[in-house]
């Protein structure tokens, strides 16, 4: 199975995020500028089939400090975590305020068999309490086709 991205859209807190999208000039990089110092933060992530708005997996409030001390607890997000941080940024936490840089070069990835073919969409919000505002949310929309 394959998952081709077929859109992206970011949104940002600006009272704690200054800035984020892509590096002015360059498509394959991101950029978000942090101005707050943040000693925790959570990950809300959701995938919906684009046509029927129906949630096909949900997983709210995991701990990205918890993960970032443990990229073994879920191979799934170590995974992402390479393709999309990569060498780049070096996150820790606390994460401190500052300029950090994402890649934004996944056009075409494999999915397990059990992810079943059609339109989807795929957001991330992250969140610097498990109950807080939004800092920053990535909407994919991808089609998974079998090959």
């Amino acid at each position: 199975m394959k998952a081709v991205c077929l859109g992206l859209e970011l949104k940002y807190n600006r009272t704690m995020v200054e800035y984020f999208g892509l590096v002015p000039g360059q498509s394959q990089m991101m950029m978000i500028n942090s101005t707050k110092l943040f000693k925790n933060m959570f990950l809300d992530s959701r995938i919906e089939n684009a046509n029927s708005n129906r949630t096909i997996y949900n997983i709210k409030n995991l701990s990205i400090c918890g993960f970032l001390n443990n990229r073994l607890m879920s191979k799934v997000f170590s995974a992402i975590y390479e393709g999309f941080v990569g060498n780049s940024t070096v996150f820790r936490c606390p994460v401190q305020p500052g300029v950090y840089y994402l890649s934004n070069s996944v056009r075409e990835v494999e999915v397990p068999m059990i992810h079943p073919p059609g339109m989807f969409r795929l957001t991330v919000r992250l969140k610097a309490e498990k109950d807080g505002n939004l800092l920053t949310e990535l909407i994919w929309r991808y089609r998974v086709r079998r090959i």
